[in-house]
C-alpha cells in the first residue's frame, strides 16, 4: 500500500491507457494531506513501477517534479520494507 500524491493520481487517470493503473487508482481511497490529498493505493510493485514510468511527463513543472519524487520515494521505501521483512528469520 502506497499513498500516491494527488497531482500524480490526476495525471495518471488522464494520461495512461493501462487498465491496471486506472483500476488501482479507482479502487484507492482519497486521504487528505495538508492542503492537498493523496490516493491510498494497494497494488503490486509492478503497477507502482508502471505509475512512476508513466508519470515521467510531470518533470516539466516544479510541483510535478516534487510529486513524482515523493511517489518514487514512497514506493522505494515500501519495497525496502517488504525486502527487509522477507530476509528476517
Amino acid at each position: 500500500m502506497v499513498d500516491v500524491p494527488g497531482l500524480v493520481a490526476e495525471h495518471l487517470q488522464t494520461a495512461t491507457q493501462d487498465v491496471a493503473i486506472r483500476y488501482s487508482l479507482a479502487a484507492g481511497q482519497s486521504v487528505r494531506r495538508g492542503q492537498g490529498y493523496s490516493v491510498r493505493v494497494t497494488a503490486p510493485a509492478g503497477v507502482h513501477q508502471a505509475m512512476i514510468d508513466v508519470s515521467s511527463e510531470l518533470v516539466k513543472s516544479p510541483a510535478g517534479r516534487k510529486a513524482r519524487r515523493i511517489h518514487t520515494d514512497r514506493v522505494t521505501a515500501a519495497l525496502d520494507r517488504v525486502t527487509a521483512a522477507r530476509t528476517q528469520p
